[in-house]
């Protein structure tokens, strides 16, 4: 009996940390949103165990509850990670970490950029002055439901610098294939008369003139040189710099949003002439992360997921005794 209870409690930890594992590699930002369905199955499983008397099912019912409590903790853990990682960047820009909900404004300039995505998210927003400009860093996300009943998660993330520039924006990103199956279709976007530009970037503007003037040689020479697997947004008083997550850091993207600000502008990016004093005020803000979002969470998912657990199969045989007293009281069937 022990024998079956460890086996079944072995088997279906190693069925949920194989979830975890996935979930996790296939990008999602927040890879234990769905514990509740895991926390279902131990249900059944507890539900199972019970009317069968089966210890093999009863094991794997209690390591299903351990293993999803545990993925939960350690979703929690590496979210508050990545907030030390973006607190200690702007710990050394000199920058503050934002508590509270994110703007509109930011949301709408990442989707604008990426023109896909049903339900989009920001996250970790970093803002101050550096050298000499009004700089946020942001992580952005979406998802896209696909064809298949699927959800694809995409991250990224962003490095915004304020820019005197309004009107329609100009979006500039790399072209793929799925850009060139579009353009064959009808769908082209704007060629700005440079064959080597054209052929690596896909430019789009609802102000075709306006984008033709941003693009100038020394611009387009420059997104030759470093802008080649990112993507640009230029307008709507921002310059807005987005690499998919864990390929550029926060500091390098932006340096290169403050490069394309100079050249847009004509003017380049001045160092301050005394960091550490700017550094030194700004770091108590900067420093503090506050309560932490993501125990509270992993707390409120985990109590729920083991009532989940517990009831369900409750619930499952109070279903069935309604069901039999119907069926004895009707006549239609008692045993």
């Amino acid at each position: 009996m022990i024998f079956d209870l460890v086996l079944g409690a072995i088997a279906v930890a190693v069925f949920v940390l194989l979830v975890a594992l996935l979930t996790s590699l296939g990008g999602a930002s927040d890879p234990a949103r769905g514990s509740w369905g895991l926390f279902v199955l131990a249900g059944f499983l507890l539900f199972f165990a019970f009317v069968q008397r089966n210890a093999l099912l009863f094991g794997g019912a209690v390591g299903g509850v351990a293993a999803t409590s545990a993925f939960i903790w350690w979703a929690a853990r590496r979210n508050r990670r990545r907030d030390q990682s973006a607190t200690s960047v702007a710990h050394e820009l000199g920058l503050s970490y934002e508590q509270g909900p994110p703007s509109d404004e930011l949301r709408d300039l990442a989707s604008a950029l990426t023109s896909a995505g049903n339900r989009n998210s920001v996250q970790r927003v970093l803002a101050g002055r550096w050298r000499g400009n009004d700089v946020k860093l942001f992580d952005y996300g979406y998802e896209l439901d696909t064809a298949r009943g699927d959800t694809v998660e995409r991250n990224f993330t962003c490095a915004l610098v304020a820019i005197p520039l309004d009107g329609e924006p100009v979006t500039i990103t790399t072209e793929t294939f799925l850009t060139r199956v579009a353009a064959k279709i009808g769908y082209r976007d704007l060629q700005v008369g440079d064959a080597d530009f054209d052929r690596v970037f896909n430019v789009r503007s609802k102000d075709p003139a306006a984008a033709l003037r941003v693009l100038g040689p020394a611009l387009r020479s420059w997104l030759g040189e470093h802008g080649r697997g990112l993507n640009f947004l230029i307008g709507r008083g921002a310059v807005l710099c987005m690499a998919s997550e864990g390929t550029a850091s926060r500091a390098n993207l932006l340096e290169l949003a403050a490069e394309l600000r100079g050249l847009v502008t004509g003017t380049l990016a001045t160092e301050v002439t005394d960091p550490d004093l700017d550094r030194a005020k700004r770091a108590p803000v900067a420093a503090g992360l506050g309560p932490d979002p993501h125990k509270a969470l992993a707390t409120k998912r985990t109590a729920v997921g083991l009532a989940i657990a517990v009831l369900l199969p409750v619930a499952l045989v109070a279903g069935a005794y309604v069901l039999l007293y119907v069926a004895c009281a009707t006549g239609n069937g008692c045993l």
